[in-house]
């Protein structure tokens, strides 16, 4: 008779998961449309796992933005099991599905705007370029004047130019003689101004005012907009293939922002007409506040044999901002350099699943390649 199995067969090579590490994926939940709705399968960016999957982590679904690679990502299961006893021993009959829940946390390796948003859980706020200081509160001074658009307005696609240095571009028109306010390396905001008065959420973001406390700062929705770039690229007018004698800022990526505050899911995803552009110098994530930001998630693990390990999570928000951690690099000198990570825990919220009515919090996918010759 053969030796058993379990002192012969060495690990199955093709059942091993072996991938180099796990990359976060973010999208707006959409709030305003969320509030008041009975069901909460309404707000989250949905993804379809059975026709968008496995994913492709070079061009991902439209409304998800790349974080980059996460560090020391863990899940933490929150559902609890109940027992039925009966019987004079009180013996366990049956288990049923109590509380149903989940956490996970990560570190985010990248330190960009909106890595900082989702890991601080609050409204990050623009830091405006401005002419003097306010002795009334850190962010309480409006911007250098904002420019208003040219006719062309943005084009995440350059529109209509002809010219090398614009065509498939995404880049923002400006009337002639605006762009000599700009420099290469600026980073702009663009969005419309705020009346003073409507409270509610406001702007495409969605950032909630409450009644009888509306910021009197016409740029407060420049200053709470994700509709923020860097300047690639200025180019005076006028440009081959756009009308009229217009100039042009060439910004180093498509807005990432809105998502929110739309009677539709997902939200506007472009800076709305009649927005103005302002020069920022950077942002501000506030610790403390009223309101907590919501997001939808995924995470994207690959192997070596070109399966895919997804965890999604339609609605999560964050439980608290840890740390910005750090991780030593030995320095040959009299300094060490040290690495810095964006640290935070997160919840995963009810999302009631369309295709049968059942409570969720999130999915966990596994996608096997044709290639892998795993078995089932």
């Amino acid at each position: 008779m053969a030796l058993s199995k379990a002192l012969v067969q060495p690990f199955r090579r093709n059942q091993l998961a072996i991938g180099a590490g796990w990359r976060g994926y973010f999208a707006p939940f959409n709030v305003p449309f969320w509030v008041g709705q009975t069901n909460s399968a309404v707000g989250p960016t949905i993804l379809d796992l059975q026709n968008q999957g496995p994913f492709n982590t070079n061009n991902m679904p439209a409304g998800w933005f790349d974080l980059g690679w996460i560090n020391g990502f863990k899940l933490t299961p929150g559902s609890k099991i109940g027992q039925i006893k009966s019987g004079y021993r009180g013996a366990t009959r049956t288990q049923v599905r109590g509380e149903i829940g989940e956490e996970f946390e990560f570190k985010l390796r990248e330190f960009t705007r909106l890595a900082f948003k989702i890991a601080t859980g609050t409204e990050v706020f623009n830091l405006l370029k401005t002419n003097q200081a306010s002795t009334v509160g850190p962010l309480s001074m409006s911007g250098i004047t904002a420019v208003a658009v040219g006719a062309s307005g943005y084009q995440a696609t350059g529109g209509t130019a002809t010219d090398s240095r614009v065509a498939g571009q995404p880049t923002i028109f400006l009337p002639a003689g605006s762009g000599s306010l700009f420099t290469a390396g600026n980073m702009v905001v663009m969005d419309i101004d705020y009346d003073k008065a409507t409270t509610g959420f406001v702007g495409s973001n969605g950032i909630p005012v409450f009644v009888n406390n509306a910021p009197q700062d016409v740029d407060f929705i420049r200053k709470t907009s994700d509709f923020v770039a860097n300047i690639a690229l200025v180019v005076s007018g006028p440009i081959a293939g756009i009308a009229g004698n217009q100039d042009a800022l060439v910004l180093s990526q498509i807005f990432a922002g809105g998502g929110s505050s739309s009677s539709v899911n997902p939200g506007p995803v472009v800076p709305p007409a009649g927005s103005k552009v302002q020069q920022m110098v950077g942002w501000t994530a506030r610790e403390g506040g009223t309101f907590i930001m919501d997001w939808s998630a995924l995470f994207v693990c690959d192997t070596i044999d070109g399966d895919q390990l997804a965890v999604y999570y339609p609605h999560c928000s964050i439980m608290q901002f840890k740390d910005i951690a750090n991780l030593a690099i030995p320095n040959i000198g009299t300094t060490d350099e040290t690495q810095y990570e964006l640290d935070a825990s997160f919840t995963a919220l009810a999302f009631d699943d369309p295709l049968d009515g059942e409570t969720i919090v999130g999915y966990k996918v596994w996608y096997p390649s044709s290639q892998s010759g795993r078995s089932f």
